[in-house]
């Protein structure tokens, strides 16, 4: 699909705008394992996946809590309502992520629109990126609890384009995660991924159409590839 078909930035929230870090750091003390948060995290979206298979859709925080409970029990730990409570609260406080400020300055002055999606309560994160100041960036904070499914399911991305009145094509879906990318892909969206880490990519889904290191590099890739794009344009006219 053409470049400058691309109307709206649509951004994930958890790891690609919002740094997880100190949520990290916290299951893997109560886990006592450094590998309690990324079990558990692949618990929990393991069992928002399953949601999606069985038409069901239970809350966000109920699929975290639960899932905490079983990894605590794998790791033969225990959690307390007040231990899971306190990673809830943490999540209202996560730090933005390196260059993020940077990244959607340029997206806006480019004249890109920019909204977020996520798996998590509309409130929570309205409610950070309020203090954190982001939210004058966003014309629309979606969450997938109004869809009534959790990304990646095909449905979320349709809902997320319909809500901002755009048809998927002119929308990019820029995520941490590789199946949300692949989701957004499956909509008919472009995609962009951020890598960090050496995280890998599972190599049978379909190539993202953009891949950087953050934010502010993805903002230089897209605003350079419609630069481009439109030059183009001009001189075919």
């Amino acid at each position: 699909m053409p470049i400058g078909d691309i109307k709206l930035v649509l951004l994930d929230v958890y790891g690609t705008l919002l740094d997880m870090d100190h949520i990290e750091k916290r299951v893997n003390e109560l886990l006592n394992s450094k590998r309690g948060y990324d079990y558990w995290f692949e618990l929990f979206m393991q069992y928002c996946f399953v949601d999606n298979s069985i038409d069901r859709f239970n809350d966000f925080n109920s699929i975290a809590k639960s899932t905490l409970q079983m990894s605590a029990r794998t790791f033969r730990m225990r959690l307390t309502d007040e231990d899971i409570a306190g990673i809830f609260e943490l999540m209202k406080q996560l730090p933005i992520m390196n260059d993020v400020t940077k990244g959607l300055s340029k997206i806006n002055d480019h004249r890109l629109r920019i909204a977020a999606m996520t798996n998590s309560p509309e409130a929570i994160v309205i409610a950070r990126m309020e203090r954190t100041g982001l939210i004058s960036f966003f014309e629309k904070v979606l969450s997938a609890e109004h869809a009534g499914k959790y990304k990646p399911d095909k449905s979320v991305y349709t809902w997320a384009a319909a809500t901002l009145g755009l048809q998927p094509q002119e929308i990019i879906m820029v995520s941490i995660h590789d199946w949300d990318i692949a989701g957004a892909a499956n909509a008919g969206m472009m995609t962009g991924i951020i890598q960090q880490n050496n995280q890998l990519f599972y190599p049978l889904f379909s190539k993202p159409d953009f891949v950087s290191e953050n934010l502010n590099d993805f903002a230089k890739q897209i605003t350079t590839s419609i630069d481009e794009y439109n030059s183009k344009s001009m001189l075919n006219v």
